[in-house]
């Protein structure tokens, strides 16, 4: 009967490559592992249960509250022409295609908390210039591809990557024989995401060297260009509409993420610091989720009386606070249904059907392959990067404690 611990995800993975609505389809895969342990009346009311149990979870009620108060921090930047202002200042100095890409890999020095921030401002940014200097859009797409995902990836502080991950480790190692702390854990994981490193490889030759292949070497602006970007295009020119209205000011950016860096920094060390400890071992020894969601929270704080004092006015403030929640809605939808698929999962059994004697018919060495091979083809069919971590990681977990691969390595298959 375990394998029908495999049921839910398969319905899951099915609907949404079919339909495309992933939360949709993680409610019925929910739905489905509840009424196979709890049949028809009892499975409706376990939905529920589910649910409030992965929101009650202090690590993960952290790491919801921080993905909502990244995403006002990041609607107020919008609002008060952070991005439209270091536009201007970033216009003046760029003359080439180089230069584009090569102020795609800059800006994300200040955009990297968030993946969706940084295409919207770097994409903002960086497009009309694109246009004037004649550059390739495919190249373009694909460097900024880069920069929001496999680059934020493999920053260790301060991004909703890394609140995430490390809430899913957390989840997923509680009750099992794991000593080290899941930050540890997740930061060692960086190391063997080959896939993050080989893309940044990829994306520093196209930058550096103009490499392309196939399409990529198409470096001027072409009809076919301009269809392989035309619906990320057309979203950054409906933002920058929707902004115009606002002062242009890169401070407003700027002074934001030094903020956010320098407070995140602090609470890592505030609830890490010993009496015995160095400033590097409080580090290691932080209350992840607590430090990332106090330094979020003390920025949007500090950002918000800083615009008051550009009398911008409070209920403007207030107003592009709940609309910066409202965005994030749908995320932490996904992140709440996915924890209980995940729950409900080895619920049904799924811890033993990845039992030690299942490990032991595959060879050892070609455990983190197949992982990997796995979620890859997972991801493709669900379209979601999110929603496939939540289903591989306690594969990932398991997997790792039965054979005895190192766990950063299993973990690090997975991102």
């Amino acid at each position: 009967m375990v394998w029908l611990s495999l049921v839910p995800a398969v319905i899951t993975i099915i609907l949404t490559f079919k339909t495309k609505k992933l939360i949709i389809s993680l409610f019925a895969g929910v739905l489905a592992g509840t009424l196979i342990s709890k049949g028809i009346l009892g499975g409706i009311t376990a939905i529920g249960e589910y649910m409030m149990d992965a929101v009650s979870d202090k690590e993960s009620a952290y790491t919801l509250s921080f993905l909502i108060a990244f995403g006002s921090l990041a609607e107020l930047i919008e609002m008060a022409g952070g991005i439209a202002g270091f536009s201007e200042k970033v216009g003046m100095r760029v003359k080439s295609e180089k230069g584009v890409l090569g102020w795609a890999w800059l800006l994300s020095i200040i955009t990297f908390f968030d993946s969706a921030f940084h295409t919207i401002a770097v994409g903002t940014v960086l497009t009309p210039i694109l246009s004037k200097v004649k550059g390739s859009k495919e190249k373009f797409a694909f460097i900024l591809s880069v920069t929001s995902l496999q680059l934020i990836l493999l920053i260790p502080i301060a991004t909703a990557y890394i609140g995430y991950m490390v809430t899913l480790v957390t989840n997923n190692i509680k009750g099992k024989d794991v000593t080290e702390a899941a930050y540890t854990i997740v930061v060692k994981s960086m190391f063997w995401n080959f896939f993050s490193w080989t893309m940044l490889l990829l994306g520093i030759g196209v930058t550096i060297f103009s490499l392309g292949f196939g399409r990529y070497k198409l470096g001027k602006v072409t009809e076919e260009n301009n269809e392989f970007t035309k619906a990320h295009l057309e979203k950054e020119e409906s933002y920058s509409k929707s902004v115009e209205e606002y002062p242009k000011n890169s401070k407003n950016l700027m002074i934001p993420v030094a903020i956010l860096l320098i407070s995140t920094v602090f609470f890592f060390w505030w609830t890490g610091k010993g009496e015995d400890k160095t400033f590097f071992q409080a580090l290691s020894s932080a209350k992840f989720s607590v430090s990332i969601f106090s330094g979020a929270m003390l920025t949007l704080f500090f950002t918000a009386i800083y615009f008051v004092f550009q009398k911008i006015s409070l209920a403007e403030i207030e107003t592009h606070i709940i609309i910066g929640g409202e965005k994030i809605l749908s995320l932490v939808i996904i992140l709440i249904l996915s924890w209980a698929l995940t729950s409900v999962t080895q619920d049904l059994g799924f811890n033993k059907l990845v039992s030690a004697n299942l490990i032991k018919s595959i060879p050892k060495f070609l455990i983190p392959a197949l992982l990997f091979l796995f979620s890859g083809i997972i991801s493709y069919m669900l379209g979601s990067s999110w929603a496939t971590w939540a289903l591989m990681m306690p594969l990932a977990i398991n997997f790792s404690i039965n054979s005895g691969v190192n766990i950063p390595i299993m973990v690090g298959t997975v991102w």
